[in-house]
């Protein structure tokens, strides 16, 4: 890479919505939820078609534990909602996008195949089994 580049990133494919309650929206915050999105839900990109998040300070002036992050996933297969709650609002936005992450991760990976209309969950199935291949006889099984 020439020093005039400047280093690839990784945008957020879908369309992403913040909102801000009892808080002064921060460009900066904004920013950091957007980058780690990106990365959470790169591979979901496809999958999914908004996300609206909701950052909020429940106790308002009187502190504590209070700065909340409700990230709302739209699907294919519906609406897909996760919340933290944190002192620090950066750590509340790092946890919910990658419980969002988790979320979606197990969601896509109960869908039915495609071949035969099996509603097992495929991956999930293999793991907890040891099997390596996609295709498998239920008669093998130990």
């Amino acid at each position: 890479m020439r020093e005039d580049e400047e280093p690839p990133t990784q945008e957020l494919v879908v369309n992403l919505t913040v909102h801000w309650k009892k808080l002064s929206a921060s460009a900066p915050a904004q920013e950091h939820l957007a980058r780690r999105l990106s990365f959470a839900l790169g591979r979901f990109s496809d999958r999914v078609r908004g996300i609206r998040a909701v950052i909020s300070d429940q106790n308002g002036v009187r502190g504590g534990v209070d700065k909340a992050c409700r990230l709302q996933a739209r699907t294919k297969l519906g609406l897909v909602q996760v919340v933290e709650v944190d002192s620090d609002v950066y750590a509340a936005m790092d946890l919910a996008s990658e419980r969002l992450r988790r979320t979606l991760a197990r969601l896509f990976d109960r869908q039915p195949f495609q071949n035969n209309g099996d509603w097992r969950a495929e991956g999930l199935f293999r793991r907890r089994h040891g099997l390596r291949s996609s295709r498998f006889d239920l008669g093998t099984l130990p």
